[in-house]
């Protein structure tokens, strides 16, 4: 089933797919003004910058306010990452990690932390539980490690990558919860802190995740 999502079919038929440069550029300002400024009150760190990152995150699924998955599974978070521009394209190298990457669900690399195809990616959601003994330890949780399908490319001379999760059990709850998407230098924590710092804008979704 993931083999036949290509990137070209993904860029076909999602209709939140950012086509041209003047748009990227624009939504760019956009989010990082608007992303930041709606980024937790967990983590005050992230709202502190304000400046044009040398990354950009645009998040596809789930849409702000989207009703999304099935008895606590089963919704998508989808995401793309982007150089702002040609030089900063060694950010999301092969030297760096960011690699075409099938994470198996069975695999000893699929769990909360480090995103083995997109190093530095940190995905957080509010409604992580913290439970003793195992790798979820709330909302700090970074769970870009859980991402399965992570591909990369180059759109008009500047770096890419798309990652992909399948939310496959119900570990999250039902109901309200906000997803936030930012992007590290290096290796991103299982933990984030308030010494966690983005060099992307940060963009934070809210939505339920369907009952």
């Amino acid at each position: 089933m993931f083999s036949s999502l290509s990137l070209n079919h993904r860029r076909a038929r999602s209709p939140r797919l950012v086509v041209g440069t003047a748009v990227i550029a624009a939504i760019l300002f956009a989010g990082t003004l608007t992303g930041v400024s709606q980024a937790s009150s967990r983590h005050p760190h992230l709202r502190t910058h304000h400046s044009v990152k040398p990354l950009m995150v645009t998040v596809f699924s789930p849409g702000s306010g989207d009703m999304s998955g099935t008895a606590g599974a089963g919704f998508i978070v989808d995401l793309a990452i982007d150089a702002t521009n040609a030089g900063d394209n060694a950010l999301l190298s092969s030297t760096n990690g960011y690699q075409p990457f099938f994470n198996d669900p069975t695999s000893s690399t699929f769990h909360p932390g480090v995103d083995p195809g997109a190093p530095g990616l940190v995905v957080l959601l509010s409604t992580t539980p913290n439970k003793p003994g195992t790798p979820l330890q709330g909302p700090d949780t970074n769970l870009a490690g859980l991402f399965q399908l992570n591909g990369v490319a180059n759109v008009g001379g500047k770096a890419e990558t798309w990652n992909t999760w399948q939310v496959g059990k119900a570990l999250f709850g039902t109901g309200q919860s906000s997803l936030t998407v930012y992007v590290v230098a290096g290796a991103a924590p299982t933990v984030v802190s308030p010494e966690t710092k983005p060099i992307s804008n940060v963009v934070r979704v809210p939505f339920t995740i369907a009952p």
